[in-house]
């Protein structure tokens, strides 16, 4: 970027963060978080929707077609089925790919009502739990090619499913070992 256009950029940001500071209420300016939070949520609902779809429009060449709401981690987008097409979003979906992301890895940690206090808290967008569920559910995950048997699984907690080709039957009992130099909780199966 040219000095010359980091100067006007900057003489912009400073108009954009003058009109935001009037409009906000003076108990959201106690607190550095406070501030954090007011900021980030005035950028995602005015600012980065804009420059967003800016972005959106010079990338895909096109602002045609029947628009629809998406949720981002810029902020609520307006975008149109062609713009979809040709950045490759799935159609009747309400995410964006990268907040798509975010509510996945989430929710691979968590229970889906805290994934979806997790989601607004890093990134100041509301995805409710019941979203959070129906996106595990309908996305496809890759399941992994084994070339051996294997004789121990490792995994920290939480509802477990195993899928063999045969029957499993017996109990799963919760122990801790050391495997590969790492203490690790395991299930380990235990014949009845």
């Amino acid at each position: 970027m040219t000095p010359e256009k980091e100067q006007a950029l900057q003489e912009h940001l400073d108009a954009i963060g003058k009109i935001i500071y009037e409009e906000t209420e003076p108990n959201q300016l106690q607190d550095l978080e406070t501030i954090e939070k007011t900021v980030r949520d005035k950028i995602q609902s005015h600012v980065s929707p804009t420059i967003g779809s800016f972005f959106i429009k010079k990338a895909t060449g096109t602002d045609k077609g029947r628009k629809r709401k998406l949720k981002s981690c810029l902020g609520k987008l307006t975008i149109t089925e062609k713009q979809c097409q040709r950045l490759v979003v799935k159609p009747n979906n309400q995410l964006s790919p990268l907040l798509e992301k975010c509510c996945l890895r989430i929710s691979a940690n968590v229970s889906y009502e805290n994934t979806a206090k997790d989601v607004k808290y890093l990134t100041g967008i509301y995805v409710s739990a019941k979203t959070q569920q129906r996106l595990v559910h309908r996305t496809e995950f890759n399941m992994a090619k084994i070339s051996s048997e294997i004789k121990e699984l490792c995994i920290d907690g939480g509802k477990v499913r195993l899928r063999t080709e045969k029957p499993v039957s017996g109990k799963i009992t919760r122990d801790s070992v050391l495997i590969k130099k790492l203490m690790l909780p395991f299930f380990r199966r235990i014949k009845p």
